[in-house]
């Protein structure tokens, strides 16, 4: 595991793809239009970040910025199990780290960002650090039974959490959307599993759509459209994601009626993802005529009029099985991804 993920992540979606077309048949697709051909994520995006959170956890920088203890080894990063940051959320204000906006030099956290911008794709600016904008910051600091206890029992200072944290992020959005003038602001929170959200809908309704949506409203303020990162079966609130202004939907799994949303919701929400990186041809072993068919049922299922960006998620597996199989869908979500309108438009 590389020290520092998120510098990975910027790095590596800066330099896979990038042909200069690939970037505007990309924003068709978020402008609702049916693009040339099915674009593959990063391909045609990359992402910056809010400057200091790309402080992330190190082997030698063990606190994030809102002073969460992590544990690192070879095989991944985690918050240390027996250091939580918070016993108590009421008493988040004596133990929760925010940096001090006034001593931060904007313009030159934008241009450290910007360097690693590939200019021919198109520019998505993550409001999130630490992983998450709100369910997984708590999680991190609370431990996970802890943190979603506290949702329950003290809402009021759930609340007052993550209105500081809202109010942070809103203030970075101001400064930073001007200088990186991106094409897509992405909101990030994983608070699903394979079959169910982790919480209730009530709960993510008084909970977290109301701070969702004043990121949101910032970005639309500036005229940008909004992609929201929530992992799992999450399709129980993917009404609520409508109606906060949710332009695009990643990593839209599998495990959610997908078709239904689509059929739904048409272009209005764009599905970002739709590969089955946990069937058959996500698993070892897994042959290359199984994963490449698996790229073209995705682009089958789901391409149809547009609203749909192919992502494929990583697989399961040891590094070289992973390494291979992504080589091979990918390559077949292009072949057959720019042939694909084409196709349906001589039928």
């Amino acid at each position: 595991m590389a020290d520092n993920m998120v510098l990975d992540w910027m790095k590596f979606s800066s330099s896979v793809g990038g042909e200069a077309d690939e970037k505007e048949n990309y924003l068709k697709v978020i402008r609702g239009e049916e693009p040339d051909w099915v674009p593959l994520y990063f391909d045609a995006c990359d992402w910056v970040f809010t400057g200091f959170m790309l402080d992330y956890v190190n082997k030698e920088r063990k606190f994030d910025i809102f002073n969460v203890e992590w544990e690192i080894n070879d095989a991944g990063k985690m918050p240390k199990p027996d250091r939580k940051l918070l016993e108590d959320v009421t008493k988040w204000r004596e133990f929760v780290n925010f940096p001090d906006t006034s001593k931060i030099d904007w313009e030159q956290m934008a241009a450290e960002a910007l360097r690693m911008h590939n200019p021919n794709k198109a520019m998505g600016y993550r409001t999130d650090g630490c992983g998450g904008n709100f369910f997984i910051p708590l999680m991190n600091m609370m431990g996970f039974e802890e943190g979603l206890c506290a949702l329950l029992e003290e809402p009021e200072a759930v609340d007052g959490l993550f209105d500081a944290v809202t109010v942070l992020t809103e203030e970075a959005m101001r400064h930073l959307i001007p200088i990186y003038k991106p094409d897509v602001v992405i909101i990030d929170d994983d608070m699903a599993a394979a079959t169910n959200l982790f919480i209730s809908t009530e709960t993510f309704r008084n909970r977290f759509r109301p701070f969702y949506q004043r990121l949101i409203d910032v970005a639309k303020e500036f005229g940008l459209p909004v992609e929201l990162h929530m992992c799992g079966c999450c399709e129980k609130i993917i009404p609520d994601f409508v109606e906060m202004g949710v332009n695009i939907w990643q990593p839209a799994q599998v495990m959610n009626d997908l078709k239904g949303i689509k059929a739904r919701y048409g272009n209005c929400l764009v599905l970002n993802g739709g590969w089955d990186s946990q069937g058959k041809a996500g698993m070892p072993g897994a042959s290359e005529e199984v994963v490449r068919q698996s790229a073209r049922t995705a682009i089958d299922n789901f391409a149809a009029g547009g609203g749909y960006v192919f992502w494929d998620l990583s697989p399961v597996g040891n590094s070289d099985d992973m390494l291979r199989k992504i080589a091979w869908v990918e390559d077949e979500a292009r072949k057959y991804g720019r042939q694909y309108y084409r196709r349906k438009d001589q039928e």
